[in-house]
């Protein structure tokens, strides 16, 4: 008579505990509805919005299933170590760090670019990620992740973007060096590249016609990162060092 086995009991994992700089806006906040979707605990960090802004979009996440959502203003290229410490008294331990933050500074040729313009881009697209990194990885554990938020940017040359690209090449070139120092610890650290992504209509009109630069003819929306991000944090348990390229086919072309 075969014998009958029993069931082993599911586990249920708890709510990772992720901190997402630049969460209560656009890329960060599709990232931030994501994750609530998933029943995490979050640390939206914000730093130019709205106190009103960060509300509504803790209110949003909370909608969407968020178990926490803790609102962390700081400014990030000055007190990562503060905003990073602020969450761990909050969510008691970090799981996910997702390096958002960054900016697009305006076109300037090599003549109009400045040692002080380069070093704030560079402060916040590249060192700020890595000083918020330093600090998480000392409270990770295996399994944890840090993903970051590069750029196509990274691998195409623009008209007169010089800090841009070389901020976010680095934070290419930071996410392989952290991966091979932190895959002894099982943490993975990875990067996503988004393309061009429009969060509405008018900003599609900023970006300017690229469509027929794109083989899916059509620009991103912020979802489409979300979606790779999450991927990162939950699926990919072999993966890391690597960046993730989300821009509809546009670097085919290059």
């Amino acid at each position: 008579m075969a014998r009958v086995q029993k069931n082993r009991p599911i586990q249920v994992q708890s709510p990772k505990k992720v901190l997402i700089t630049g969460g209560v806006r656009r890329m960060g906040l599709a990232i931030a509805h994501a994750f609530s979707e998933r029943g995490a605990v979050l640390g939206l960090n914000y730093h130019h919005a709205s106190k009103k802004e960060a509300e509504a979009a803790q209110e949003e996440c909370l909608r969407r299933g968020a178990k926490q959502v803790f609102l962390i203003k700081g400014d990030i290229t000055k007190e990562a170590a503060a905003v990073l410490g602020h969450f761990l008294k909050l969510a008691k331990g970090i799981d996910v760090l997702v390096n958002n933050a960054g900016v697009l500074p305006p076109q300037r040729t090599l003549e109009e670019l400045s040692l002080k313009d380069l070093q704030a881009t560079l402060n916040l697209n590249l060192l700020a990620p890595f000083a918020l990194t330093q600090a998480a990885v000392k409270e990770m554990k295996p399994g944890s992740a840090v993903i970051n938020i590069a750029s196509l940017g990274a691998f195409e040359i623009w008209k007169s973007r010089i800090d841009y690209h070389v901020s976010k090449a680095g934070l290419v070139t930071l996410t392989k060096a952290l991966a091979r120092e932190l895959g002894p610890r099982q943490i993975s650290v990875n990067a996503i590249a988004p393309g061009a992504i429009a969060a509405d209509p008018e900003q599609a009109k900023r970006i300017g016609t690229l469509e027929e630069k794109i083989p899916f003819g059509k620009y991103g929306v912020p979802d489409d990162i979300a979606k790779a991000v999450i991927f990162l944090a939950y699926d990919a348990s072999y993966i890391t060092g690597e960046t993730i390229i989300v821009d509809g086919g546009r670097s085919v072309f290059r």
